[in-house]
């Protein structure tokens, strides 16, 4: 039986246009399209883990405008259990606005909506949530004592957790909660913010990564986008090497890492096996447009390992 995976963190309708190049400030750019999909880091990784085998349930807040409607009916097709969500009246989901240059580079600034009314009161109120669940999955796009609450019941429970530190904090995390996180994957940026160390290849990669260990974070995990990936799996570097794909949008490439991660952990594969298996799901979706439309699925991450 598969071990089951708690997801929290924001769930936004993503509002996306493609266009040639970024616009400065003050600029006007023009562009010929404009679509909707689900997005919002926590949905996102919670409808990969549930599409590539892991059995999902999620908890935060949502309103009762059509997007908040939209965005349960989307995960409960995929399969995750929606049961436990919040609703508050009168309020909205979130909303992120995303722009994507013709080199698949995107720029988002987004508002949390209900998701940002999640309190730390809430997650103790609502430890049931909790209950069977093996592998918490969580962002930094909800309040940052929800989060913590969150973690420090999970661990309470054995919990494994794994955590997307984005945005990173000021400050970064708190020492306490550092020592909690079993996994967390930061990209070069998100790196330096919580070290201290610049990265700009493996080996100030590896450098950073020692630093997060030395903060009690058992299993760094450092993306670096076209560069790869760095980690250590007992006591030994592991570097990922980014799969050839044609990419067109890498929007929610880390979503996907992380939530094909979790699955393939849950699935009861090894920690490399798993980081295999999520650095090839997070490359094919990067070959599609979208966030939660780019999700591969279970059979063609496997044609390609």
């Amino acid at each position: 039986m598969n071990k089951r995976i708690l997801c929290m963190g924001s769930i936004n309708i993503d509002l996306v246009m493609f266009m040639d190049k970024m616009p400065a400030v003050g600029e006007s750019v023009v562009t010929d399209n404009f679509a909707t999909y689900p997005g919002g880091k926590g949905g996102n990784q919670a409808a990969v883990a549930a599409t590539l085998g892991g059995d999902v349930r999620y908890f935060t807040k949502l309103g009762d405008d059509a997007f908040s409607a939209q965005l349960t009916a989307e995960l409960k097709r995929r399969g995750v259990d929606m049961r436990h969500v919040i609703s508050v009246s009168g309020d909205t989901a979130g909303v992120a606005m995303i722009r994507v240059d013709a080199e698949g580079r995107n720029s988002i600034s987004f508002t949390a909506g209900a998701n940002a009314r999640l309190t730390a009161a809430d997650v103790r109120a609502n430890q049931a949530v909790f209950e069977g669940c093996d592998i918490l999955l969580i962002t930094m796009e909800i309040q940052l004592e929800t989060v913590y609450e969150a973690i420090r019941i999970a661990r309470q429970r054995g919990m494994t957790v794994i955590i997307d530190p984005s945005p990173v904090p000021t400050g970064g995390l708190p020492p306490e909660i550092c020592r909690m996180i079993d996994y967390a994957k930061p990209n070069e940026t998100e790196a330096e913010a919580l070290s201290g160390i610049a990265v700009t290849d493996m080996r100030s990669a590896a450098k950073a990564c020692e630093q997060l260990s030395l903060l009690g974070i058992r299993t760094p995990i450092i993306s670096m986008s076209d560069k790869g990936a760095y980690t250590v799996i007992d006591g030994k570097p592991l570097v990922l090497r980014p799969v050839k794909v044609n990419a067109i949008d890498s929007t929610a490439a880390g979503d996907v890492f992380l939530g094909a991660f979790a699955a393939a952990l849950s699935r009861g594969l090894s920690v490399k096996d798993g980081l295999r298996f999520a650095n090839t799901a997070a490359a094919l979706s990067t070959t599609r447009k979208g966030a939660q439309s780019s999700i591969p699925s279970l059979g063609e991450v496997e044609v390609v390992l």
